[in-house]
This record gives C-alpha cells, sequence and structure tokens, in this order.
C-alpha cells in the first residue's frame, strides 16, 4: 500500500502529494503541541519520537506511534481527519487519533499543523483523494533524522 502523505515525527513535518495537492507544513503531535495557551506545551512530550508509549495524566501524551494509518474525515463533520492505524502498527494501548487545529489542550498525540489553512487543505485534499479513488489515502508516520533520541540527553 503506497503512502500518499508522510508525518516525521522528528522534524515535526506533515508532507507529500495528495490527490494533486503538495502538502508541506509544520505539525506537532503530543505534548500539547499546538496549544494556544501559552506555557502549555511540554517540551519533553512534543515530537519526542521515543515518548509514543506515554499516556498518563490529564495533559501526559506523547506523540502518536509510528506506522501506517488511513485517512477519512471525521464523522462529526468539522474540519478534522480520523487517524485509523493498521492493525500492524503497534498502538501501545492507544486510539483516537486526529488531524485537527489548534485549540486550547492542542495535542494528546493527534497530529496538529501550525496553520488552520494547512488543516483545511489536507482536508479537502482527502475529501478529493477519496471521492475520486474510492479509497481512503494512507499516512505514515516515522522518525528519521538527527534529533531523534536527542530529548533523553537534554538536562
Amino acid at each position: 500500500m503506497s503512502r500518499q502523505l508522510t508525518y516525521n515525527i522528528a522534524e515535526a513535518r506533515l508532507q507529500g502529494l495528495l490527490a494533486g495537492v503538495q502538502i508541506n507544513c509544520a505539525a506537532g503531535s503530543g505534548g500539547r503541541a499546538g496549544s494556544k495557551v501559552e506555557g502549555a506545551g511540554n517540551w519533553w512530550l512534543q515530537n519526542n519520537a521515543m515518548a509514543t508509549a506515554v499516556h498518563s495524566g490529564a495533559h501526559n501524551f506523547g506523540p502518536l506511534p509510528q506506522g501506517s494509518y488511513y485517512m477519512c474525515p471525521h464523522e462529526n463533520g468539522k474540519t478534522m481527519i480520523r487517524l485509523k492505524p493498521f492493525r500492524s502498527n503497534y498502538m501501545h494501548g492507544r486510539s483516537g487519533f486526529l488531524i485537527h487545529g489548534r485549540g486550547t489542550i492542542g495535542s494528546h498525540g493527534c497530529i496538529v499543523p501550525y496553520h488552520f489553512s494547512d488543516v483545511k487543505s489536507v482536508f479537502q485534499a482527502v475529501n478529493k483523494y477519496i471521492s475520486t479513488y474510492k479509497a481512503e489515502p494512507v499516512l505514515e508516520v516515522i522518525a528519521v533524522g538527527a534529533d531523534v533520541d536527542s530529548k533523553f540527553y537534554t538536562a
């Protein structure tokens, strides 16, 4: 199964070509990344590929686990994309991931592009892809880069 989009946890980047639309945007995952509340983010959990299993307490959530996800419009009709994990993903007991806009809480593991125009572009492209191909597009979540484990060595 080929992917249309890739989210790189380590680079905090969502990119790819989806239904003819080029997506390339900064986005956070986990640790309340994308919160509109000043100082709400947890610097250790945000985009930390080593913390994907963290899900404890009110706001202690790491980024979504690596693997492949089908994308579809959220069932509530709002501009959000539901991420449905492949069965082969190791989910660490976590679920309910989305691509959505910024808010008070931010990310508990969902992908949160920092500009709402990027959320709208992805949402429209997902709908167009499904309408054209009668199939759900695929997102691959990876962690590639020089800083993948750097947060373990930061005091």
